[in-house]
Order: C-alpha cells, then structure tokens, then sequence
C-alpha cells in the first residue's frame, strides 16, 4: 500500500518546548515537516527492532 493512500492518525505528544524548536530546526533542514520526520524516525526504529529480533 502505498503512503498516499494509508489511513493517517493524529496524535498529542508533550515534550520541552527547546527540544520541539530544535527539533523544528532540523526538520527544515531535512526539508520534511515534523509529522513527516517522526513517522520516518518510528519507521527506522521498527525496521531496526526487526533487524535485532532476527
């Protein structure tokens, strides 16, 4: 299935405002949104877990 056409979620994490503005710098510089890096990085984190459980 490809992304376009995936069910999207929406959530509410809370974390400090500096680590968000950070966060926010560097997601520019990745030209990705927030949302976009995070489902990335959750991505990677699987892929890796799976990796480590084979």
């Amino acid at each position: 299935m490809t992304r376009d056409k995936e069910k999207m979620a929406r959530t509410s994490i809370t974390v400090p405002e500096q680590l968000l503005e950070e966060f926010k710098q560097y997601c520019d510089k990745q030209r990705r949104s927030v949302s976009a890096q995070i489902a990335l990085l959750m991505e990677e984190a699987l892929k890796q877990l799976q990796k480590e459980s084979e």
